[in-house]
């Protein structure tokens, strides 16, 4: 509600065509409500009571349209963006599996993170034990040997967002552009 609360008085106020502090949600567009209640943050559009009807009937909408987004030109909004997975740990870089997971399923383009690690190799029969499994991690099957120096990279799976659909909101007064993330889950 807090968001809502701040960015209620800037986007009514230019659907309004006013900097009319007084605006209300209620007398935004579908697409402008829409908006004001996907960014609230805290709580998020499913804690907001005035929010549920209309984002409920834009479900609703979307299952016959799936494709369909209100918009909201007065605040310079349209379709929402989509980003599906967090970014990878600091240390690591994306990438994606391109092998057969040989546990009777296929991982061919499964997003992931990779590490390069390097590690000391007297014994390639026992790099398993000198480097630990952790089921946390994949061991990639290629190791590269240079001197006494291996270097294999490990494989984390790349989380996936809880809100992976996001809004970029300009402050007209400041010109700062923030990000809104979000769900359409119930």
């Amino acid at each position: 509600m807090k968001l809502v609360r701040y960015l209620l008085p800037a986007i009514a106020g230019v659907i309004v065509g006013l900097s009319n502090v007084n605006a209300k949600a209620e007398d935004a567009s579908f697409g402008c409500k829409i908006l004001l209640c996907v960014a609230s943050q805290n709580p998020s559009w499913q804690g907001v009571p005035y929010c549920v009807p209309p984002v409920l009937k834009l479900l609703a909408i979307r299952k016959v349209h799936p494709g369909y987004w209100p918009s909201c030109p007065e605040a310079g909004t349209h379709k929402p963006g989509y980003v599906q997975y967090e970014d990878c740990p600091a240390g690591t870089s994306p990438t994606t599996i391109n092998r057969e997971s040989g546990h009777s399923g296929n991982m061919n383009s499964t997003p992931a993170c990779a590490k390069l690690r390097h590690v000391a190799c007297s014994s390639l029969n026992n790099r398993n034990s000198r480097l630990g499994n952790s089921s946390n991690y994949q061991m990639n099957a290629q190791i590269h040997r240079v001197g006494d120096v291996c270097s294999m990279t490990e494989i984390i799976p790349r989380p996936q967002r809880k809100d992976p659909y996001y809004f970029d909101i300009r402050d007209n007064a400041t010109g700062r552009v923030a990000r809104y993330y979000f769900n359409l889950r119930r």
